[in-house]
């Protein structure tokens, strides 16, 4: 007790005393934003002779954090008092480039000369220096081999198997309208298999999950727990837990050909009120100082000191020079992806998919589940069929964020033929 009253109050003293300071907001875990907190202000008192306190605001998930950013913006058009966006991938930073609410930064020519232009054929950073690629993220399925085993069922392999039958009430699944990541994974499968099958393939993973969890970490603790026998999963979340249970217990797998390597990236906003400091903050998580702290266990040097962060870092160099000593053995720069991932298209529709999964899949999940399990029952085979095509969804999303009496009107429309669809 002595030494957390200690901690506390040096924390407060820190902050009070500090001759700068940077505002974040990001879905990071506690992890992430202690190690590269502490680290860097380090780096900045070597950097500037000066010290420096990191306020981190604590707004939700990812699609909490666009909707926080955007209400603000709305309000305020010159700046919200926030310096740095960091984490949720790259479609929402796609999205604020194109609301321009983003400044652009040129980062030193030395940290630039060093980051590839793409990872696993897919952009690592925006020519134009709205938003950098600080980490670099796969996505996948988690499962407990155990409980795979007493069920009598195959360990998975592609996003379809979750589909399976003897899985019902054995999946738990985030959900895609507050988790950046379960966005992303949802967009993954209708791109990866086509809108009409990844529909199908999606409809019935939802119906097979024993609940929708808020966050993206929840349904790998459950995978952990032995409450569910396997769920969709980043893949840093589902290494940190087979670090913690053992490989004997846990097993994660990039579906082959189904999925694709992502950076998870970080961006400047408008009107930074606190500029040089945001600057220097995304310089140092982009050198090879900041980068080492995903890769190495805690407690080595150069590592972070109390949290092992297991993500792939951007800097290819990396690998080899740690290999033996990273917790991380995936090289993403090796990665060879299944289908050509378009960005373009998920940043575009990304509101409007996340209505239509909300009307269909999410809020009646339970009649979804009734009717799942009477199909499974009953032995009858069901094929989900998305209930708009693929072209009208891209001709909502025209005016999805604008046009709030079409977007009401639609989800409306949409909830309704759901409850048809389900009481058959």
């Amino acid at each position: 007790m002595r030494n957390l009253i200690l901690g506390l109050v040096l924390v407060w003293w820190t902050a009070a005393t500090a001759q700068d300071k940077l505002v974040l907001v990001s879905p990071h875990w506690e992890g992430i934003q202690r190690e590269f907190e502490w680290a860097f202000q380090n780096y900045y008192r070597r950097q500037t002779k000066r010290t420096v306190t990191l306020q981190w605001l604590d707004v939700g998930g990812t699609m909490a954090i666009l909707r926080y950013i955007r209400t603000n913006f709305s309000k305020s058009p010159e700046g919200i008092e926030v310096d740095i966006f960091w984490g949720g991938g790259v479609d929402p930073y796609l999205q604020l480039k194109r609301e321009k609410l983003l400044q652009p930064i040129k980062v030193s020519p030395t940290i630039l000369s060093k980051l590839p232009k793409t990872v696993a054929g897919v952009p690592l950073y925006d020519p134009e220096g709205t938003w950098y690629g600080a980490a670099v993220s796969g996505f996948g399925i988690v499962f407990n081999k155990a409980v795979l085993k007493t069920l009598k069922v195959k360990q998975p392999r592609t996003w379809e198997d979750l589909t399976d039958p003897k899985l019902f009430n054995w999946v738990a699944i985030p959900d895609p309208r507050r988790s950046g990541s379960a966005h992303m994974m949802c967009e993954i499968i209708l791109q990866a298999y086509g809108w009409e099958k990844g529909w199908d393939v999606l409809a019935k993973t939802f119906a097979n999950s024993k609940r929708v969890a808020p966050g993206s970490d929840e349904p790998v603790t459950d995978v952990t727990n032995g409450e569910v026998a396997a769920a969709p999963s980043i893949d840093f979340y589902a290494w940190a837990k087979i670090a913690e249970a053992g490989e004997e217990m846990l097993g994660f797998v990039y579906p082959p050909k189904l999925t694709f390597i992502n950076p998870d990236s970080i961006a400047m906003l408008k009107g930074s009120p606190n500029r040089k400091v945001a600057q220097t903050f995304i310089e140092f998580v982009l050198s090879e100082e900041g980068q080492k702290l995903w890769l190495l266990p805690r407690g080595s040097p150069g590592g972070p000191k109390q949290f092992t962060l297991a993500r792939m870092s951007v800097l290819p160099p990396l690998y080899e020079q740690l290999k033996g000593q990273s917790v991380i053995k995936v090289n993403p720069f090796k990665f060879k992806p299944g289908f050509r991932y378009d960005s373009q298209k998920g940043d575009k529709r990304i509101d409007v998919l996340n209505s239509l999964l909300g009307a269909f899949l999410i809020s009646p999940h339970r009649e979804l589940k009734a009717y799942w399990q009477q199909a499974i029952n009953s032995g009858r085979k069901v094929t989900f069929r998305p209930p708009v095509s693929e072209a009208e969804i891209m001709r909502l999303a025209e005016r999805w964020a604008t046009d709030r009496k079409l977007a009401a009107q639609k989800e409306s429309e949409w909830s309704r033929l759901a409850k048809t669809l389900y009481s058959r």
